[in-house]
């Protein structure tokens, strides 16, 4: 079953679903790329959301001409 974090940056919302099979688990991030973990324990919630404020770092980085 496929669900949705969602986190507030700078006065905008952004969501991420992701999905978990097994042990494994998919996010689908904002701009549609995918990032994958072996969750071994792990929150899938947390896993994704972790993934999500990657995402938004790099958002972040990008606006201020870093790589």
């Amino acid at each position: 079953m496929e669900e949705e974090v969602t986190l507030e940056h700078e006065g905008e919302t952004y969501s991420a679903s992701y999905i978990q099979c097994g042990d494994e688990l998919t996010t689908y991030l904002p701009d549609g790329s995918t990032r994958q973990t072996t969750l071994r324990g792990l929150n899938p919630e947390h896993a994704a959301e972790t993934h999500l404020r990657g995402y938004l770092s790099a958002i972040k980085r990008k606006a201020r001409g870093e790589q």
